[in-house]
């Protein structure tokens, strides 16, 4: 039997429960809408991923200029500080803004994942299959991905090939 006690909690608390609440549904709301335009856009988890030293990086850095401008204007003040002007709280503070950053990248990653694999769920009537325009959504994923971490190649203006592909990639809907 569930122990019980005497605590009373006051109008004030359950009002900020009730904020905390509202907002953490506002939240979530917002970061559905950020990831289903971003998949719209054509944008897959594995695009949101840290490109390697000689790979593309402005889709990455947008995002990530994106996720800062949605701090307080002091905590973009910090960021954009010299670290070695900071005193030592300052630079706990900075870092943990800035691992904030990666925190947010890596919650859009993980639910762009998810939403990719609600794209190739079954088409239908019991099948197991993917529909044929998720499994090109896969394949041309895959390809954009594997052509970013190319370190030399035959192909021509490989930038110019991998936004080809990228194109590509948006033109096939989401829900396909």
């Amino acid at each position: 039997m569930k122990a019980t006690n005497n605590v009373k909690v006051s109008n004030e608390t359950l009002k900020d429960i009730s904020a905390w609440s509202g907002k953490s549904a506002q939240a979530d709301k917002a970061k559905t809408k950020a990831v289903d335009a971003l998949h719209a856009d054509g944008v897959t988890a594995e695009m949101l991923k840290a490109p390697g030293k000689d790979e593309p990086r402005a889709l990455y850095e947008a995002v990530q200029v994106s996720i800062v401008l949605g701090f307080t204007t002091a905590v973009q003040v910090l960021l954009k500080k010299d670290t070695k002007t900071l005193s030592e709280s300052q630079k706990t503070d900075k870092r943990y803004w800035q691992q904030q950053i990666g925190s947010k990248m890596k919650d859009l990653r993980n639910a762009l994942s998810k939403r990719e694999r609600q794209g190739e769920e079954s088409d239908g009537a019991g099948s197991d299959k993917s529909s044929w325009e998720a499994t090109k959504r896969k394949v041309l994923a895959e390809m954009i991905d594997q052509a970013q971490k190319k370190e030399s190649t035959t192909i021509k203006d490989i930038s110019a090939f991998i936004k080809d592909l990228q194109n590509a990639l948006a033109r096939i809907p989401a829900n396909a």
